[in-house]
């Protein structure tokens, strides 16, 4: 098996995870990016909570990268980590859905922008994830050599 065709699935998944953080920094937006800050007692600004959540989603966009970058390295590993990645996407939808949520109000930015990136760029990393864990489980049942990514 030439060496391209063993090769794609772990730059799949170091380009989506990079992808993802890039996507995250420059495209898609937070209030943080259109200057609404919340004041404190104190009268400080700080950061509203979509922009912690654009960090965490872009701390999951570095993990995916690495996982492809460790499919190279292991390449026997590599239907735990496609499996590890479809959590990763999980958890990329999770992120300002639930675990760190955007602005409760529905017309600021990161909820028109942010939002509905992380939900598609979680749910492709998913889909990629997961076909990549039945494609490997596949190959193992049919008896294909493991080493073929």
């Amino acid at each position: 098996m030439s060496k391209l065709t063993r090769d794609w699935r772990p730059l799949l998944f170091i380009v989506l995870g990079a992808g993802a953080v890039l996507v995250s920094h420059f495209f898609l937006h937070t209030c943080t990016d259109h200057g609404h800050f919340m004041e404190t007692a104190a009268g400080t600004l700080v950061p509203m909570r979509c922009h912690w959540s654009e960090r965490a989603f872009q701390g999951v966009g570095a993990l995916v990268a690495f996982a492809g970058l460790a499919m190279y390295v292991f390449p026997d590993a590599a239907r735990g980590l496609s499996f590890a990645v479809a959590g990763a996407g999980l958890l990329m939808i999770l992120i300002p859905m639930w675990l760190v949520p955007t602005c409760d109000m529905p017309g600021m930015v990161c909820n028109l922008s942010f939002k509905p990136g992380a939900y598609l760029t979680g749910g492709i990393t998913a889909l990629s994830g997961l076909g990549g864990t039945l494609r490997l489980r596949r190959l193992d049942v049919m008896g294909g050599e493991r080493s073929a990514v």
